[in-house]
């Protein structure tokens, strides 16, 4: 599992768990039942510097027109 952070088009941000790491264009759904599906848009990879700290990755993602 990997902590991503979530930027949502109205600027709220929202960490959560996945399995992996999205690719532009996949659908995310997120397990807290009220989600709607996301679709990716940009996926943005933070080095986590020399302290050995986790590289931090930021998804932008945008509400599904269906």
């Amino acid at each position: 599992m990997i902590t991503i952070t979530i930027s949502h088009p109205n600027g709220r941000q929202q960490d959560v768990l996945l399995s992996g790491v999205p690719r532009a264009g996949e659908s995310v759904l997120l397990q807290n039942g009220n989600s709607p599906k996301l679709i990716v848009e940009h996926v943005v990879w933070i080095e986590g510097g020399n302290g050995g700290a986790s590289p931090t990755v930021l998804v932008e993602v945008r509400h599904r027109d269906e």
